[in-house]
């Protein structure tokens, strides 16, 4: 797709009353040779639910971002921004007989042959802003001048500016989500390389969508180099939404081909819907390492001791999230039990310049050095911030290994056999739906410290220093290096315990660590001989772990 312009399509979807969703214009047309109103190629039969989520006439205005697959390279993809308007028919100065309705719904959409939602986003919701005050939806000149205007925009820029990731992670609401996520960010920060079939739910979609790009934003390189392919797979057996590349390419003439959508198909092992687990648990129960060793004993232990805990665990305690938000199935930091075991000691306040100088040592190797980035959304494993119902029959082809899909409709939450984890956007609720998973999700005790000393130094922020976001992309990139210098060691060895073992022996077993295994020869990586292996937060058992895992 390199020769094709930034933005390949702009064009309306509207609401019609006994229609349904649909394309009132594109630009260029979607269909070569037709006036672009009303038409869609085949392979983009329910490009119009995308646009137009489900749920959207419950808000005055939203924005959804999609990824389709291109239709002249089955491993590109396309990317899609909607910006979605509600407004009262008594806003609209020319109006037409299909305006039956006291509310008038549609969306202004760009299709994109870069993932820069972001950036995109702002200006588009500029011109959607102008094209409804017009109060003329036939007059689409605006539209025609915007699609010109961002494609010169963009075209202006020098290539390694189109190509860094600023442009990428422009409108990427990292520091608020991390401020409400908490240490359950790092929890989908990691469940992200496991390759499992996740469902994140919640309406409206922006929130949603940008929970899901957040994430991927904080894995090194892998929305701007990784993202190739987050919506490719060729299903095992035809179906309508699923167009074939020899039906496809005798559809597109023009300068920008349209594109067929591909939502993820999963096969599932179990057919039965997976059982709740209770959120609502004893702190002992859940106060549980990874090999279910009970930490009660150990807790009211240290709690009788007289040492003085830290400031900055108790500053953490007071601003743990609510229950309400705990995760479900006792995963990450709620389920996650200290792993006492002998280390270098790490002392929580006094040791922040040693920390500041082994992330140094971490981030300052370069990305390409290691194979940045791993391949996550590849060979099946899909990342679709949101997909609409008429997709649901595709989460079940075996073509499609795992996924990240966003979803508004409540159906797709009691289709739990589609899913290992599903996450409710707006409580902050984790439900994982197996043992196996859950114990991989748990958090240790040095990853708890480290998304601590994180989330502490975002909640007081300096520009370009401690606790912006650059300084959190730069927190997570060490921590994924370290990670995977960590792998490298034996298993059964206390550095791969600091990770948690079970997750490590599950991220080891993935596609995306053999292709860079692969890629790497077998993790030969010169940057990594002058670095220590294990976890740069590992250190002895305190007080303030305990009180900060009864924080979590």
């Amino acid at each position: 797709m390199q020769n094709q312009k930034p933005v390949l399509h702009i064009l309306v979807v509207g609401f019609h009353h006994k229609k349904g969703c649909q394309v009132e214009f594109s630009y260029p047309p979607l269909v070569a040779g037709t006036e672009g109103k009303g038409e869609c190629p085949s392979g983009w039969k329910y490009l119009p639910t995308l646009a137009l989520p489900d749920g959207s006439h419950n808000f005055s205005s939203d924005f959804v971002c999609f990824n389709l697959p291109s239709l002249t390279d089955p491993e590109q993809s396309v990317y899609g921004i909607s910006c979605y308007r509600q407004i009262a028919l008594e806003e609209v100065r020319i109006r037409t007989a299909d305006l039956t309705r006291s509310t008038v719904q549609k969306s202004v959409c760009t299709l994109l042959s870069l993932p820069i939602y972001g950036y995109v986003e702002v200006k588009l919701s500029l011109i959607a802003q102008a094209f409804f005050e017009q109060g003329d939806f036939s007059a689409t000149e605006i539209l025609v001048k915007a699609y010109e205007q961002l494609n010169a925009c963009l075209v202006s820029l020098e290539p390694q500016e189109i190509g860094s990731t600023r442009l990428h992670f422009v409108g990427v609401p990292l520091r608020d989500l991390l401020l409400k996520w908490r240490h359950k960010i790092l929890i989908l920060f990691k469940l992200l390389l496991l390759q499992k079939r996740v469902i994140f739910y919640g309406s409206p979609v922006h929130p949603t969508c940008a929970l899901i790009l957040g994430i991927a934003s904080l894995h090194p390189e892998l929305i701007s180099k990784g993202f190739q392919q987050v919506a490719c797979v060729k299903t095992s057996r035809p179906m309508s939404p699923m167009p074939t590349f020899s039906t496809l390419v005798e559809e597109q003439h023009g300068d920008a081909p349209p594109c067929r959508i591909t939502v993820p198909a999963i096969v599932t092992e179990q057919e039965a819907p997976h059982e709740p687990i209770a959120p609502c648990r004893e702190a002992d129960e859940l106060l549980t390492d990874p090999d279910g060793r009970s930490i009660a004993s150990a807790k009211e232990a240290a709690l009788e001791e007289t040492t003085t805990t830290p400031s900055s665990s108790s500053s953490s305690s007071s601003s743990s999230p609510s229950s309400g938000s705990s995760m479900e199935a006792a995963g990450g930091g709620d389920g996650a039990g200290p792993n006492a075991r002998p280390a270098v000691a790490l002392l929580r306040e006094t040791s922040v310049d040693t920390i500041a100088s082994n992330f140094s040592s971490l981030y300052a190797i370069e990305p390409s050095e290691w194979g940045a980035p791993l391949r996550i959304f590849h060979e099946g494993v899909l990342c679709l911030p949101y997909i609409s119902l008429p997709y649901m029959d595709l989460l079940t082809d075996p073509s499609v290994k795992g996924y990240m899909i966003g979803a508004s409709n409540v159906l797709f939450q009691h289709k739990r056999q589609l899913a290992d984890v599903m996450i409710d956007v707006e409580s902050t609720l984790i439900d994982v739906l197996d043992g196996e998973t859950k114990r991989e999700m748990q958090l240790s005790t040095e990853d708890l410290r480290f998304v601590d000393f994180v989330v502490r130094h975002v909640q007081t922020p300096k520009e370009d220093a401690e606790g912006s976001e650059a300084w959190i992309r730069d927190q997570l990139y060490g921590y994924t290096v370290a990670l995977l210098k960590t792998s490298l060691n034996a298993d059964g060895s206390k550095e791969i315990e600091h990770f948690n073992a079970h997750f490590m022996g599950a991220f080891k077993a993935t596609r995306c660590y053999g292709d860079w295994l692969e890629r790497t020869a077998g993790g030969s990586v010169p940057a990594f001989e002058g670095l220590g292996g294990g976890h740069p937060f590992a250190g002895t058992l305190s007080v303030a772990d305990m009180k900060l895992r009864i924080a979590q």
